[in-house]
């Protein structure tokens, strides 16, 4: 098959060199040259299409393996789902409210008093600089004072 358009190739460029004296048959001979050109692309694309269709079988192939696989997976999901379903329901242990053990205050005469509450010292002197900030206060943390 590959070797008919190259016959026909053959065969029409070493007559282009005869078809030069008749006007008529150089013509011809283009348009001839013609016909195999779309003739090559044909074969090519039927090439690619004979290609396509084995992926096209890979492809299939693969979405048969993939539905198999989440048939399996919605079966495990619905087993876990009567598991839990089946356990006895957990009281979650009751919340202790702790309060913040820690207080910080500062004066500022642009801001005035501000004081601020923390689980640990750094995170009650963090609240209070940033209140300070936000009112436009003269923030340092040195002018910051504590208490447990």
């Amino acid at each position: 098959m590959r070797s008919l358009p190259f016959l026909i190739a053959f065969a029409l460029f070493s007559t282009s060199v005869f078809a030069h004296d008749n006007h008529q048959t150089a013509e011809e001979v283009r348009q001839l040259k013609k016909e195999v050109v779309k003739l090559r692309k044909e074969v090519h694309s039927d090439h690619k299409q004979g290609v396509g269709a084995e992926n096209v079988r890979d492809l299939e192939k693969e979405v048969v393996k993939l539905r198999k696989n989440v048939h399996r997976l919605q079966g495990l999901i619905l087993e876990l789902q009567a598991s839990i379903e089946a356990q006895p329901e957990l009281v979650p242990p009751a919340l202790v409210e702790e309060r913040p053990k820690w207080a910080c205050y500062m004066k500022d005469p642009v801001a005035g008093g501000m004081h601020s509450n923390g689980f640990s010292r750094i995170e009650a002197k963090g609240k209070l600089l940033e209140l300070c900030t936000q009112r436009s206060g003269f923030c340092s943390e040195s002018r910051v004072k504590c208490s447990e």
